[in-house]
């Protein structure tokens, strides 16, 4: 008898807990345009009210230590109430979303601080591998790069539960235009994509990338160009692009270049941007622009992958085959010697290896079908 009344007040807690959460997604953000983006998309996709939450950023006190601190807070008080210690203009647990998504290690603190304060009845979504252990998110949303980085690890930690994968990183950009069919304003409209400068699954931006890169961009018949800047891009290499990409394009071929720093506020959207490009020329560390301009349906061409290794070679060895990315490898420029003499058909004047076949259709909105399917199954499972 006991036990059957202890078991009716545990599910009426249950209860009582779960409805005193508010009925909206919160967002949490670091400021990164991107990850806001399609952190909205699967949030609108689930038919839920969201809101962009700001991660707490103290300038005297650096972020690692604040969240070290926070942790010991945790520890010594169980049942913290007020204001998050990781997200900013919260009151307290009264007003605590019943689903959170993030995209950034640096949000996870928050990501984890909301499910401790909900005692785990919120849910938690993450997009991409997480800094922690993997079981401590309810819903994480990989891509095959991700599955890939994992089982390197160990086969079990790429199959899990409470996991969800796609080909490519999910980007929330759905088509704008078909393929092949660039907006008629932005005919031959090049944009380039420079990443943070290291992929630790492969690549490391050298000197001398950004200057082949240069070189293969001269080679073009371009009418506009536009220069997109990672905001993890350090300082060293930011000028290195400015000088040897930027202003040399400026001053040999008197092209009219435009340069995105998003490491700046109020700078316009890279989807927007992407999306009304003929073409996308991406290095290979820059991963999240890649997917972005696949998704979009732009055509794709890598700066540097020969230079790739390990798992991020082999990864791109996946997109190539699939036709959903190709070599940045213009006509006329150092690598056109490659192009045998008996090649037969059209030769891609971007990527003037070998002779290709035609652009794959990335369907972006089926990956956002089964991620929000998915996510939904994982709330009634742990709600049940």
């Amino acid at each position: 008898m006991a036990l059957r009344h202890s078991v009716r007040f545990a599910r009426m807690y249950h209860a009582e807990r779960h409805s005193s959460l508010l009925p909206v997604t919160w967002i949490i953000s670091d400021g990164n345009i991107l990850n806001d983006y399609k952190a909205a998309r699967i949030a609108s996709a689930l038919q839920t009210p969201y809101e962009v939450k700001n991660i707490f950023k103290s300038r005297l006190v650096p972020s690692l230590l604040h969240q070290k601190l926070t942790n010991v807070r945790s520890l010594l008080q169980p049942d913290l109430s007020g204001p998050l210690s990781h997200v900013e203009d919260t009151v307290g647990n009264d007003d605590l979303p019943q689903l959170a998504i993030a995209a950034s290690n640096n949000c996870l603190p928050a990501l984890l601080e909301i499910k401790q304060r909900t005692r785990g009845q919120s849910t938690s979504v993450y997009l991409g591998i997480p800094d922690v252990k993997l079981t401590q998110v309810d819903a994480l949303v990989f891509s095959r790069f991700d599955q890939m980085r994992l089982r390197y690890l160990g086969p079990a930690r790429a199959n899990l539960e409470n996991a969800i994968s796609t080909l490519l990183p999910f980007s929330g950009a759905l088509m704008p235009n078909p393929l092949g069919l660039p907006q008629a304003e932005s005919k031959r409209a090049v944009v380039v994509c420079i990443g943070s400068g290291i992929e630790p699954a492969g690549f490391k931006l050298q000197t001398s990338d950004i200057d082949i890169l240069a070189e293969g961009l001269e080679h073009t018949q371009l009418e506009k160009l536009c220069v997109l800047l990672s905001p993890e891009l350090s300082s060293h290499l930011k000028s290195k692009v400015l000088t040897l990409l930027v202003n040399r394009l400026r001053h040999n071929s008197r092209l009219d270049v435009e340069v995105v720093d998003y490491s700046l506020p109020d700078q316009p959207s890279p989807v927007d941007i992407i999306a009304s490009a003929s073409l996308v020329v991406a290095t290979a560390d820059d991963i999240p622009s890649v997917s972005l301009a696949v998704s979009l349906q732009r055509p794709v061409y890598i700066a540097g992958e020969e230079r790739t290794t390990n798992i991020l070679r082999n990864y791109y060895q996946v997109l190539n085959a699939s036709n959903l990315v190709r070599r940045f490898y213009p006509k006329g420029s150092r690598y056109s010697y490659m192009v045998m003499s008996d090649i037969s058909g059209d030769i891609d004047e971007y990527s003037a290896l070998r002779d290709h076949d035609p652009w794959v259709k990335y369907d972006s909105q089926q990956d956002l079908s089964n991620i929000s399917d998915f996510i939904r199954q994982r709330i009634k499972i742990l709600n049940e």
